[in-house]
């Protein structure tokens, strides 16, 4: 009976912050294409140029930069202090998403590093209990969605806490980048930026929720396998 109170609470929760944050994937799909801004920012060197060029800016010369051509997912790896580069080309955003890994590299390395560690102890952790309830190994499952919920919250605090740093200060890096450059006019520069506030205006409640719901998932699928085997 505990489990079905757990169920409909997650459920309702998740669809709560739906409606709070205003996810709007359609507005989203609409902002990432512009033809206009595209060309403004074929202006600016490649990829991996621009984020070198970036990380010298920041003062952060040793990390390793990749161009990634089979995902549309740039991402910087703190294990190996790494940044992988999406096939951007076409994306007027580029800029401003090269600046943001480029600042993940700068961020606290005690932090990156326990945010890798933690998310992947968090995954291994709810695969092995889901496994061992499924087998009925385990028998206290409230105890373990306890222990789910707590790990989720502490990821979530934790990631969370990177991205919003580092899709706060992109825009900014993002606007040093395009001054020192010089190879659009201030016209186009401003109206690229404020096309960036846009993007963070939607992107940045997108990621929290996206955080917080994929962790409330894993407890919610725990918490239905408990009540029903």
């Amino acid at each position: 009976m505990e489990e079905i109170i757990y169920i409909i609470l997650l459920i309702l929760t998740i669809i709560l912050f739906k409606f709070v944050f205003k996810i709007n994937l359609k507005k989203a799909k609409k902002l990432s294409q512009n033809k206009e801004l595209e060309k403004i920012t074929d202006k600016f060197p490649e990829n991996i140029e621009v984020a070198k060029e970036m990380l010298g800016m920041l003062g952060n010369d040793g990390v390793k930069i990749e161009e990634a051509k089979d995902t549309g997912t740039s991402l910087y790896i703190a294990i190996s202090n790494k940044i992988s580069i999406a096939d951007m080309k076409n994306n007027y955003a580029r800029l401003q998403t090269i600046a943001h890994e480029c600042l993940h590299s700068c961020q606290d390395r005690t932090l990156l590093l326990f945010n890798f560690i933690f998310s992947n102890i968090n995954m291994i952790y709810f695969l092995i209990i889901t496994i061992l309830t499924l087998f009925k190994v385990v028998n206290n499952q409230i105890l373990q969605i306890a222990i789910l919920m707590l790990f989720t919250m502490i990821q979530f605090a934790v990631r969370s806490f990177l991205e919003i740093d580092a899709m706060t200060r992109a825009k900014f890096l993002a606007k040093e980048y395009m001054e020192k450059k010089n190879l659009c006019t201030e016209e186009e520069k401003e109206t690229l930026l404020k096309e960036y506030d846009k993007i963070n205006k939607v992107g940045i409640p997108f990621t929290v929720d996206n955080l917080l719901t994929s962790g409330l998932i894993r407890v919610l699928i725990y918490t239905v396998i408990s009540a029903f085997i």
